[in-house]
């Protein structure tokens, strides 16, 4: 009898190890999963971090960019390795992140469609490797995105996140144009439905002295933005350009038609919305805006 209850001890010691070391590992996985998922968190932030220095470098240097998503990816991912190394001195977690590929949605200019792999582990035989493609805002109080387009195009000056307009040469009634201002922080207009611009004379105004952006098939992404390109392939955005000068006809108010740098600008007619407040705008404008 001793035998057979010393064999039932045993097998119950060792279904207990059993169950035990179970539980540690699901313990452990359910940690990494945590981490791993705080982890990925900080990478829209980290992403608006670096958009923001980009912007602001390319504002503040007045040089275009050559490849403005390489560089994007790069800083994005040298932020992403001081993560890392966080990480794994402070939680003991392995992690290799690397963002693989970004541009601008499809279906919304102001939002990154970032793609990345990650790889994290706690010891060799339990890791997490994915590859995930996550959309991120462009908008943001902290970490504004900034729009070099007018700085780079013209000749302008910059204060308080506006741009003054100097001088715009080499177009019919261009002087229209002298101390004309527009914003340089990427903001969405909040009246998605642009039609309703035209309602009454507060919407506009307020669309106007907010200096929003609006989404747009023929305006530049911002990416095209940071390498001074006059076309894009892209779903972009564009922005209203305040003239000073009333005539009856100049270059339309529009930022990708007025600083359009291979002929490609056209003349609209003078919208006067008040004493102060003027627009130069086309057919198609007018009634994109229901104007």
């Amino acid at each position: 009898m001793i035998i057979p209850i010393m064999f039932l001890l045993i097998t119950i010691i060792e279904q207990e190890n059993h169950y035990i070391n179970k539980t540690v590992e699901n313990i452990q996985d359910n940690k990494l999963t945590i981490v791993t998922n705080d982890f990925q968190r900080e990478i829209p932030l980290l992403t608006r971090k670096s958009m923001n220095n980009l912007t602001l470098s390319v504002i503040i240097n007045r040089k275009p960019l050559v490849n403005a998503t390489e560089e994007l990816i790069t800083d994005i991912n040298y932020k992403l390795k001081e993560k890392e190394v966080f990480y794994e001195k402070n939680m003991g977690c392995i992690i290799s992140c690397n963002v693989t590929d970004i541009k601008t949605s499809k279906t919304n200019p102001f939002q990154l469609e970032v793609s990345y792999k990650i790889d994290s582990k706690f010891r060799e035989d339990s890791n997490i490797s994915q590859g995930k493609k996550i959309y991120v805002e462009l908008v943001d109080d902290e970490y504004p995105v900034y729009d070099p387009f007018a700085i780079l195009k013209a000749d302008t000056t910059l204060s308080n996140d506006i741009v003054y307009y100097n001088q715009i040469t080499q177009l019919e009634n261009s002087g229209v144009y002298d101390n004309a201002i527009s914003g340089c922080v990427i903001k969405p207009c909040p009246y998605t439905n642009y039609e309703e611009h035209g309602n009454n004379n507060t919407t506009i105004l307020n669309c106007i002295n907010n200096h929003y952006y609006h989404e747009s098939h023929d305006g530049l992404c911002i990416f095209c933005r940071l390498e001074n390109k006059t076309s894009c392939l892209d779903y972009g955005i564009e922005t209203f350009v305040i003239p000073t000068g009333i005539v009856e006809k100049a270059p339309v108010s529009i930022d990708h038609v007025l600083l359009n740098d291979t002929e490609g600008q056209y003349m609209g007619q003078v919208h006067i919305l008040d004493n102060n407040t003027i627009l130069y705008l086309d057919n198609g404008h007018k009634n994109k805006y229901g104007l």
